[in-house]
């Protein structure tokens, strides 16, 4: 057979089994929201059957994550809908900031997100950054990135529409909401530049375990570095790596050192 025809077979193979895989893939997907939806209509009922059903749809959830590599917004929001409803808060949040990372508008991401920090052990977030800060900025804090994106678009669009309209000899167009457009594009852009920023500096992540007890040190050997231990669903920023451990900051400004098994990294 001549070189071609071994590569057009080679090809059709390949896209055989690219197809294969789609299909087995849409089929795990399809048993997961299966499951999950069963879950859904025996909660009330019967709860035990139904935490049963919620840790199937997880695992062929994770199926798709582990062995076919899948990663996108709507995966994750599942998978972290059925952690949600077993109590595994830090898998939920988890899984929630991934969707997020994927698509930051997702509104229902966002509205999952928030109820599965509010039913953390640790409140860390309450004492953490200035109230006052947060109110001035309220649009930083409280608008998505998506959100951002856009005004800021629509803003420097509008800016510089006015403006070509003033040079133009279009006197009626005011100045004022041309620099106005201006300044909310630019406080707009200033917003996305710093989470960009902080993003670059280090990676976010939650801890999974029921609890865990952070460490002064980079091994067990070391004192606690806080009174209490830290449980699921608390969010850090890593700060350093070292072989099993992670040192990190925590939301309210604390540092302390984590075991690897207790934690997972948003990325």
């Amino acid at each position: 057979m001549r070189p071609a025809g071994w590569i057009l077979l080679a090809g059709l193979w390949l896209g055989g089994c690219a197809a294969l895989a789609q299909q087995g893939a849409e089929a795990v997907f399809g048993e997961a929201n299966q499951h999950f939806r069963q879950a859904n209509d025996l909660r009330e009922s019967d709860p035990e059957a139904a935490a049963g059903l919620y840790r199937r749809a997880a695992r062929r959830y994770e199926t798709l994550v582990g062995e076919f590599g899948i990663r996108n917004s709507k995966l994750h929001y599942n998978l972290g809908n059925a952690y949600f409803q077993l109590g595994d808060t830090g898998r939920a949040i988890l899984n929630y900031l991934l969707a997020q990372r994927l698509d930051p508008g997702d509104a229902n991401v966002i509205r999952n997100l928030k109820f599965a920090r509010a039913s953390r052990t640790d409140m860390l977030d309450s004492s953490a950054g200035s109230p006052a800060l947060e109110t001035l900025l309220f649009w930083h804090f409280e608008l998505s990135s998506a959100a951002r994106l856009r005004l800021f678009a629509a803003a420097w669009i509008a800016f510089w529409g006015l403006l070509l309209l003033r040079r133009a000899g279009r006197e009626w167009v005011p100045r004022e909401i041309a620099l106005g457009a201006g300044a909310v594009g630019a406080l707009m852009l200033s917003s996305l530049a710093w989470d960009l920023l902080a993003e670059s500096r280090s990676v976010p992540g939650v801890v999974v375990a029921a609890e865990t007890v952070a460490r002064q040190g980079d091994g067990r050997s070391y004192a606690p570095a806080f009174e209490d231990p830290l449980h699921a669903g608390v969010e850090f920023r890593v700060l350093e790596e070292r072989p099993g451990w992670h040192r990190v900051e925590l939301p309210d400004g604390r540092s302390c050192w984590l075991p690897d098994e207790d934690i997972r990294l948003v990325r």
